[in-house]
């Protein structure tokens, strides 16, 4: 008899479970806070980019290395389609990483991909956890200054980079106090 093998096409519950213990979105809120206290108000923008650019970093490379110590299926699939078809990786590789960085520290089941072509990978955060977290430990002035962002595009910044992608980039299209919601767009370039 031919034993059948289970294949898993969803993310690894526990690589999500990791990433959200070390980069959860009430410790960094928590810890940001800690650090602002005492600062100026001309401080607080310098202290949330390098506090959060560090973070993101962090947080894209385990992404990453998390996400290739727990394949699912599809991942695997996906990975010998590129290889078999010399298909570019972008965007479909650093959406999967991206969806497990934030799947894994926000309340949200799914990440929305607004946009999805081999020029632009576009999502959206809506009802962002770290957002909240800022707030009710900060305070709305400080949430509104958006300092949370800076995570989120060095978070991108360090997939495209450990993924090799050149001639990509990576900036925010859209924030919550304007919006109600921030999208991040990566574009990619032609190589040619």
């Amino acid at each position: 008899m031919i034993q059948k093998k289970e294949y898993s096409f969803e993310l690894h519950e526990g690589m999500l479970d990791i990433i959200g213990r070390e980069f959860g979105a009430e410790e960094i809120a928590r810890r940001f806070c800690e650090a602002m206290q005492g600062k100026s108000a001309a401080d607080l923008s310098e202290l949330g980019e390098r506090f959060f650019t560090g973070y993101g970093e962090k947080w894209g490379h385990r992404s990453i290395e998390l996400g290739e110590t727990y394949m699912d299926r599809t991942y695997e699939i996906m990975k010998e389609e590129l290889d078999q078809t010399g298909t570019p990786i972008f965007p479909l590789v650093p959406q999967r990483f991206i969806e497990i960085a934030y799947l894994g520290v926000q309340d949200f089941a799914t990440l929305p991909i607004i946009e999805n072509n081999s020029k632009r990978l576009i999502f959206r955060v809506e009802d962002c956890k770290t957002y909240r977290e800022i707030i009710r430990n900060c305070g709305e002035e400080t949430a509104r200054l958006m300092p949370c962002r800076h995570g989120c595009l060095a978070l991108c910044r360090a997939i495209l980079t450990d993924l090799e992608i050149k001639g990509a980039s990576e900036e925010i299209t859209a924030q919550i106090p304007g919006q109600g919601y921030c999208e991040f767009t990566l574009l990619k370039k032609s190589t040619k």
